[in-house]
């Protein structure tokens, strides 16, 4: 009887999937209030950079992960180098090269060259031990996000040589980004691998083929989508997308993620594209948000509980910011605000602090509000947000991947890092 008891009560446990955040709870007025009052123990608004006091407690704890991290760091880079039957893509989302990209930042951010260096250590041993039998070619768990960090760190570096020499590893990746059987997902998929070409262009990648390149990976994503559309009778959406034979909607697996890319990647896309296929789809999404505003997960009636990066409001939110950049249709922007109040209000999560399905990740949706709209409020929540993940003892659940990026302690202090200066600040992949 005890054991059936105790298996009850941690049933119970498992559901209680966020904290109750009682500021969600106050009237406009109070609300404004509150950040009127409040904000300035965060930010100076004048500056937006951290107060000495908040400044203080970020340090605190980034130098504290930092010290952790450190020694995870030199235990890989100690370790021999495996046989062949055991090599492994050490990926941005749950291995060490989201670790390498996180070093990056900090050295940026702080200036400090040994850390790009050490950046560098890590990402070579990465891709000395790839395995490079493996088709999984997305920026956040495949071989193109590593190749694409050790360009960023070469480059920050001064060594163009081997910058260049991983832009064509990425540029190998095509025909493998091309097979139909790799799925259009973001997470896995060929829009992860879009996405690392974009970050390319970004970072000042020059070639006579490269708009034709990306294009034609615009165009594998966008007949997919219609494909998949045109077996549903009635037709219900311009694009669709199918992950393990079932149609998700979130920014890793789903709709969401895959129309985030496109709209990073508008440039690529007709004037036709934008308006009859991509724009109807993002109209399509919101008609499928339950009651509460959140969006599923899927579309199999899945019950309305995940409010996270990976799925629900949090990543639906930066889609619909950015497609209100793109089309400057006003009920994109009410949607992304719409999308906000979900997240302040359950997005406190008891999973932990983490990027993927944590309170780190969620304070992204703020960050790209407040880029969006310079509202004082959507600072505030991002503040609150990561002044939460200040505080230990608030984690039910030990991540898979405890020093990862996406699911660790890395990806925390990566928000720390990144939150000192929230209009440069971007969620990592995305």
């Amino acid at each position: 009887m005890m054991e059936d008891k105790k298996k009850t009560n941690e049933q119970k446990h498992e559901h209680i999937r966020n904290y109750k955040n009682e500021l969600s709870l106050l009237s406009d007025e109070k609300a404004n209030e509150v950040v009127g009052r409040s904000l300035k123990m965060y930010y100076i608004i004048d500056s937006l950079k951290p107060s000495n006091v908040f400044q203080f407690k970020i340090n605190e704890y980034v130098e504290a992960h930092m010290f952790v991290i450190d020694d995870e760091v030199q235990r890989f880079l100690k370790k021999p180098k495996p046989y062949d039957d055991e090599l492994t893509v050490e990926s941005i989302y749950s291995g060490m090269a989201g670790i390498a990209l996180m070093y990056k930042l900090f050295a940026n951010r702080t200036h400090n060259r040994d850390k790009t260096i050490e950046a560098k250590l890590i990402i070579e041993k990465c891709i000395s031990i790839l395995n490079k039998n493996s088709d999984s070619v997305s920026y956040l768990t495949g071989k193109s996000g590593i190749f694409v960090t050790a360009a960023e760190i070469y480059r920050d570096l001064g060594d163009i040589e081997n910058a260049k020499k991983m832009i064509k590893k990425v540029l190998d990746l095509l025909p493998l980004a091309l097979n139909k059987k790799l799925p259009d997902i973001l997470l896995y998929g060929r829009a992860g691998y879009l996405y690392s070409l974009l970050l390319l262009k970004k970072l000042g990648w020059e070639d006579p083929d490269r708009d034709r390149l990306i294009r034609k990976v615009v165009s594998a994503i966008l007949h997919n989508g219609i494909k998949t559309c045109e077996k549903d009778k009635p037709k219900k959406s311009t694009l669709m997308y199918k992950c393990h034979n079932k149609k998700y909607l979130g920014a890793a697996q789903g709709l969401s993620g895959v129309l985030q890319c496109l709209l990073l990647a508008n440039t690529y896309l007709t004037k036709h594209e934008l308006h009859n296929i991509v724009k109807p789809a993002l109209d399509y999404l919101l008609t499928l948000r339950y009651t509460s505003g959140n969006l599923p997960s899927s579309m199999c009636n899945d019950p309305d509980h995940l409010v996270q990066w990976c799925q629900g409001a949090p990543g639906a939110l930066h889609t619909y910011a950015l497609a209100y950049n793109v089309f400057l249709d006003r009920k994109y922007y009410d949607a992304a605000v719409e999308l906000s109040d979900v997240v302040w209000e359950r997005g406190l999560l008891t999973k932990g602090y983490g990027l993927c399905h944590g309170v780190s990740g969620n304070s992204y949706a703020f960050l790209t509000l407040f880029q969006l709209t310079g509202k004082a409020k959507y600072l505030y929540r991002t503040a609150r947000f990561v002044d939460w993940c200040l505080t230990t003892g608030r984690q039910r659940k030990v991540p898979d991947n405890l020093y990862s990026l996406f699911e660790g302690v890395a990806g925390v202090t990566y928000a720390l890092i990144d939150m000192q200066c929230p209009v440069a600040a971007n969620m990592p992949g995305f």
